[in-house]
């Protein structure tokens, strides 16, 4: 069967929040703003690496966006990162999420740090270049979405045998809590874990994907399960998707409304980007305004 595919429209300024330059907030007077705001610590630290190693950027295959590799792709620092990894993993833990799921390997430095912070597995969803040839197979799961950085359409898939390990984990000790049940219920609670939500289109294709991968893993438990003890009660499975968490989400998109309407979650997010100007550089934060680059 093909694969299922996630169109990702490149976003132009003229679709974008545009800054008026006349409202712009000076670099030089963001702890003044921060202190009269009400973000969280871990949200203010976020700011301050943002001004400090970000930019307005244009991407071949995305359209305007913004650079941040210096702050969660290419370098970690806790000056800026540890707090509000903090603050994602304790929303994590409020959720009783089981495993965390993440695309592609830019974001899988934060998405590693929430995992280990909130002592849950990770899973990455690595990416590949889509190929011609008929023979190749996928493993389930696996979707194809275009690339941000305008490299052509990419196949994002799950490592199973991974999954299972993960999955056997998580559901073995709800076996052994219900032994004396009539029924067994098992249930398994997955997040998404990103660098950034834009349109959300990725978002939605991981939880996708995330669903059939945990159907599937659970359905290779239970039959194992079955077959080793003979166990003649009805099994009932559930697999949700329930949180996800990102430094960084571009609000004027409206993704939250996306994943809300489509799985029923509001995301857990550092920073939600309200604007992006590229000249002069600048970007709209939510509780802070309009604030321009040094």
């Amino acid at each position: 069967m093909p694969l299922p595919r996630y169109e990702r429209q490149r976003e132009i300024l003229s679709n974008a929040h545009q800054i008026e330059t006349m409202n712009l907030v000076p670099c030089s007077d963001i702890e003044r703003a921060l202190a009269a705001s009400t973000l969280s610590d871990g949200a203010a630290d976020l700011v301050r690496g943002v001004l400090q190693l970000g930019r307005p950027a244009v991407f071949a295959g995305g359209g305007t966006g913004i650079e941040y590799g210096s702050l969660l792709k290419t370098a970690v620092n806790p000056l800026y990162l540890r707090r509000h990894v903090e603050e994602a993993a304790e929303h994590l833990r409020q959720q009783r999420v089981d495993v965390l799921i993440v695309p592609g390997m830019s974001g899988f430095p934060i998405g590693s740090m929430y995992a280990v912070v909130a002592n849950l597995p990770a899973l990455l969803l690595k990416k590949q270049h889509l190929t011609a040839r008929p023979d190749v197979e996928y493993p389930a799961g696996s979707f194809v979405i275009p690339s941000y950085t305008g490299d052509g359409d990419v196949v994002m898939s799950a490592d199973l045998v991974a999954v299972q390990d993960i999955v056997d984990r998580v559901l073995e000790p709800q076996v052994l809590a219900q032994r004396e049940e009539a029924e067994l219920h098992l249930t398994l609670r997955l997040a998404g874990g990103d660098d950034i939500i834009d349109k959300a289109t990725m978002s939605e294709a991981v939880s996708d994907s995330g669903l059939l991968v945990g159907r599937t893993a659970m359905e290779s438990f239970v039959a194992r399960h079955r077959k080793a003890t003979a166990d003649p009660r009805r099994i009932g499975q559930r697999v949700d998707v329930v949180a996800w968490v990102t430094p960084l989400i571009k609000g004027y998109n409206r993704p939250q409304e996306h994943l809300q309407r489509l799985f029923g979650v509001t995301p857990f997010a550092g920073l939600n980007i309200t604007g992006i100007q590229l000249d002069p550089p600048a970007i709209g934060i939510e509780e802070l305004g309009l604030i321009a680059f040094p």
